[in-house]
């Protein structure tokens, strides 16, 4: 079966907040991977706190949200 790339998805993984290393400034956010509605596996999506922060006020932004929306645990500091 040949898939779509529309089909496939990420999402948050539940009950699994992002984790962050003070030492490094690694962010690591817990994924899901599904194929439509299909849990195909999971990753850790991993980058630099900026990065993370970067990725965080864009969608934001994008969807509006930006001076309503908190920043995750971890990121408030880099704000």
């Amino acid at each position: 079966m040949t898939l779509l790339p529309a089909r496939l998805h990420a999402s948050t993984r539940r009950h699994e907040p992002l984790t962050t290393v003070g030492a490094t400034g690694e962010v690591r956010v817990p994924l899901a991977l599904y194929a439509v509605d299909d849990l195909r596996g999971t990753a850790d999506l991993v980058m630099s706190r900026a990065e993370a922060q970067r990725l965080f006020t864009q969608l934001a932004e994008s969807l509006g949200f930006v001076h309503q929306m908190p920043a995750p645990r971890g990121l408030e500091a880099v704000r």
